[in-house]
């Protein structure tokens, strides 16, 4: 987040009493501390920005967007883990081992979500019956027409991530009153994504694109939309897990809409519009669209549509849960971080080897202090040690401070111009039975960007055009999309949009298993520290036999089973086949056990959750 005093959080830490609205304990019961009528909080501009910019103040805690919807219930994978223990817990283990009760701590996000949305009802309510608002055109782009659609985009964004997560949730489009039932049944997602669909499409044309807002891409804007509708559309068409509400220890059903062409046609629509209207671009590299995040350099125009901002020394946890791992040290002004998450080594192989992306996604190394040679340097981990590495707080504009660990204030990326591209690939894919010249066009330009232009006509053009068949392209997408969005909250929910994530992670398993001893793969690799500190790690090409002068032998895939032939401990726990084998695999959340208690009979659980 910019340090500039007109920008977000600035402006709800000083105003958050007057316009942010917070959750009581009751079952979605919220009120507002304010006395000021909805007349003078919403009388200008500036009081509707400074509004709308509450729900920004209660997406950021870490229960919502700060950590637990973002970097916690998105795991795990086929392509990104955290480890787990042997046994059930009530942690974030629980999460991303499949494993989760009702008791599981993270679950308590239910709350806070709600009550954000309930701020975003409230801002959606004011800014439509303000005098500015209903001066404008809605038709036309408008500061009005921007503050409107942002709060709606926030309210579907959040919906969007409570019905993946849940399923069918109450469905709540109105500011809470104290006369009001406070105890709501749930609506299908199905009449939820619908009406999202057709809020955000109205909501569109009135809005402003990144380059148009001084926070750029930091708010919700008009390109972030276009993308937004996309994948809600996608998921709205996509396979999702349903319910027996006449047995709720039936495991549910996966199933798709029978016309879910329709909602790809939705999503074509405007990724197509997104694209067409050259408001973005792929102008940095890989590497630095996380830079950026790293170094608070928002361009408006480049990959990112949206990343949620945070404050440095206030909050977000991007860069210290999830990014390199940095130890310990007063010698170290950074701070450091100790990340959950680790790339599979199945991920890690299936890049091509003159892929730009896969050392910046892939570390297989954390940084501490040498005190020998006296700076900080790359220590290498283990083939099960894969960081996550887009993140790094030895990148951040300003130093913490040595040890400081939380709050980094990083961005995370929400949505992205590359996910556009692949969505408008994937849907002229599935509408027209096979790539067309726009698909193929899409593909190549997020891959041009992967690959050195010396490699373009090998790794992108002949690539690409040898994708003859439907089910080549789409398996093209599913590949390019894990190697595009490592680590970014999307890869489990593809997979479960496209009824892949049963099979990926037993796939993933199976494919770890076999490459072990398997000639194809380095059973070692060689590293060497540099002057500088970082690391040269040598034979992931697996094409050198002996261990070169001046280097250190590392195990890699010889690493992968035990003494007695199975498969490493790491994998047993973190991907549990009791879970994992499951058809269907049960990906939903329960409610938390008092979430159903204080609903008054109105709430339970369901898919055989407990």
């Amino acid at each position: 987040m910019k340090a500039n005093p007109t920008h977000i959080f600035s402006l709800t830490l000083l105003l958050s009493t007057a316009f942010v609205l917070s959750a009581c304990d009751g079952f979605l019961t919220t009120e507002s501390p304010s006395r000021l009528t909805e007349d003078m909080m919403f009388a200008t501009e500036g009081d509707m920005q400074r509004a709308v910019f509450g729900i920004y103040s209660k997406m950021s805690e870490d229960r919502v967007y700060g950590q637990n919807v973002t970097l916690i219930m998105g795991f795990n994978n086929d392509i990104e883990f955290g480890q787990c223990n042997a046994n059930t817990d009530n942690t974030r283990r629980g999460i991303w081992d499949y494993s989760t009760t009702s008791n599981n701590e993270v679950l308590l996000s239910w709350g806070p979500i709600y009550s954000a949305v309930n701020t975003a009802n409230e801002c959606i309510k004011g800014i439509s019956n303000s005098e500015a608002y209903r001066a404008s055109d809605p038709a036309q782009p408008s500061m009005a027409g921007q503050l409107l659609g942002e709060a709606k985009a926030l309210r579907a964004l959040l919906y969007l991530d409570l019905v993946r997560n849940w399923g069918d949730v109450p469905f709540l489009t109105q500011g809470t009153q104290a006369d009001d039932d406070f105890y709501q049944p749930v609506t299908s997602r199905d009449t939820i994504l619908d009406f999202l669909l057709k809020d955000l499409i109205a909501a569109e044309p009135a809005m402003l694109y990144a380059s148009e807002l001084p926070e750029s891409c930091e708010r919700m804007n008009r390109g972030a939309v276009q993308a937004l509708i996309a994948r809600i559309a996608l998921t709205r068409g996509g396979w999702a897990l349903y319910p027996n509400y006449d047995d709720p220890s039936f495991p549910g059903t996966m199933k798709r809409a029978d016309n879910y062409q329709e909602y790809y046609r939705i999503a074509n629509t405007y990724a197509r519009k997104l694209r067409d209207g050259n408001h973005h671009s792929l102008a940095s590299s890989f590497a630095d669209v996380f830079k950026n995040e790293c170094q608070e350099i928002y361009p408006s125009s480049d990959d990112m549509l949206f990343e949620f901002p945070f404050a440095t020394s206030y909050n977000g946890n991007v860069g210290v849960v999830i990014g390199h791992t940095i130890e310990g040290s007063t010698n170290i002004p950074y701070g450091k971080s100790g990340g959950w998450y680790y790339v599979t080594l199945p991920y890690f192989h299936s890049f091509d080897q003159k892929d730009l992306r896969r050392d910046v996604t892939c570390v297989p190394y954390k940084w501490e202090w040498n005190n020998t040679t006296g700076q900080i340097e790359q220590k290498f981990t283990s083939w099960r040690t894969i960081y996550v590495g887009k993140w790094n707080k030895l990148w951040m504009k300003v130093q913490q401070g040595p040890n400081v660990q939380y709050s980094s204030g990083i961005n995370f990326p929400v949505l992205r111009y590359t996910d556009a591209l692949l969505m408008l690939a994937e849907t002229e894919n599935e509408l027209n039975g096979g790539p067309t010249d726009d698909a193929r066009q899409a593909l190549k330009e997020v891959r041009r960007r992967a690959f050195a232009a010396e490699d373009h006509a090998d790794k992108v053009d002949a690539y690409v055009d040898g994708l003859g068949s439907q089910k080549q392209f789409f398996n093209a997408i599913v590949n390019e999309r894990a190697w595009e969005f490592c680590g970014e909250n999307i890869r489990k929910y593809d997979l479960i949009r496209w009824n892949l994530l049963r099979d990926k992670l037993i796939g993933m398993k199976r494919s770890l298993n076999n490459m072990y001893d398997n000639s194809d793969y380095p059973q070692f690799v060689f590293t060497k520290t540099l002057p500088d500190g970082t690391l040269d790690i040598k034979n992931f090409d697996n094409t050198i036999y002996a261990t070169p002068a001046g280097y250190t032998r590392q195990q890699w895939c010889d690493g992968i089973q035990n003494s007695d032939g199975s498969l490493n401990t790491t994998f047993v726990k973190s991907y549990k086949d009791e879970y994992i084998r499951r058809d269907p695999l049960v990906y939903i959340l329960p409610l938390y056990k008092d979430v159903i208690t204080d609903s008054r009979g109105k709430l339970q659980n369901y898919y055989g959750l407990q």
